[in-house]
């Protein structure tokens, strides 16, 4: 009699215990044909991004910045062709790493704002898929600026071999640099609850990675200027972009200045995709204490 009155109420238990504890993500398994958990955030991110208008306005006042840039090179005799493409596809390369860094750090702390995060948490993808999916979203105007850059740079070359090198080469620089910079940005938003805290800091940051390139030259010529130079993974990529298409470098005179953007890269994609996105959770994790504190003089939390 106790075991058969026993019997029921321990299969009752498992029934409450397999309720109550919701299988790993590794019993999920996706059905045949079905898209990837990482291309299903990643169309979505990019239907909000694109067909939500977002990406098409700030498309839009690209094209009117290029556009005055190449009216204002186009009739000036003095310059040389190679360095109007430089500064056409480093006005190109600019422009899409700033809008990196806009879309990177509202990835995580937008949805968190937003409200929008723990629906997207409670799906069967993984945290690494999560961010894989909203990393390319992030990066998908670079692709739609550099085509609309191509009219540009191939008026300006006048039918020189400086618009085939120049384009692979700031095919190859940018997309280094645009990538890396997302990702930076993506890490910032990991870290943030605040949408404003995250696109400060990420300004921040950027102007901190700008900033060399605004000094006079004079103090660039220098051991220290120097130096600075090459381990700024932005001023180096800017720097051999330059010495590639204007200068016309030898080979074998561009990997000293590719370490800074490539390790910067590799640093980048080992904190965002195998340390930080399986942390990925409802509330953020802990800032630097000094930027929390600017962050409140700022009114920014």
């Amino acid at each position: 009699m106790m075991r058969s009155h026993d019997a029921p109420v321990s299969s009752s238990q498992n029934v409450q215990d397999s309720r109550a504890k919701p299988p790993p993500r590794a019993a999920w398994k996706r059905p045949a044909g079905a898209a990837p958990a990482w291309w299903v955030v990643c169309s979505r991110e990019l239907a909000d991004l694109w067909i939500g208008g977002k990406a098409l306005i700030l498309m839009l006042l690209f094209c009117l910045l290029l556009g005055g840039v190449t009216y204002a090179l186009i009739d000036d005799i003095k310059t040389p062709r190679s360095e109007m493409v430089y500064l056409a596809l480093e006005t190109t390369v600019a422009v899409a790493v700033f809008l990196s860094v806009i879309l990177g750090v509202d990835s995580i702390s937008g949805e968190r704002e937003r409200g929008t995060l723990e629906a997207l948490l409670a799906t069967p993808a993984s945290r690494r898929q999560i961010v894989f999916g909203k990393f390319l979203a992030a990066v998908s105007t670079w692709p739609a600026a550099l085509a609309l850059s191509i009219p540009c740079v191939a008026l300006l070359s006048d039918g020189r071999d400086v618009f085939g090198q120049g384009l692979l080469w700031a095919t190859l620089l940018g997309t280094l640099m645009v990538t890396s910079i997302a990702g930076f940005g993506m890490i910032i938003s990991l870290w943030s609850n605040s949408n404003k805290t995250s696109l400060f800091v990420g300004l921040c940051m950027f102007l901190l990675f700008l900033a060399p390139t605004l000094f006079p030259w004079e103090t660039q010529i220098g051991f220290v200027g120097r130096l600075l130079r090459r381990v700024n993974p932005m001023e180096a990529n800017r720097h051999l972009l330059d010495k590639v298409i204007v200068s016309h470098w030898p080979l074998g005179a561009y990997w000293p200045w590719l370490a800074s953007p490539v390790l910067f890269a590799i640093l980048i994609f080992a904190l965002l995709f195998w340390y930080g996105s399986p942390g990925l959770r409802l509330e953020g994790g802990k800032m630097p204490k000094f930027l929390l504190s600017l962050g409140r003089r700022l009114g920014l939390q």
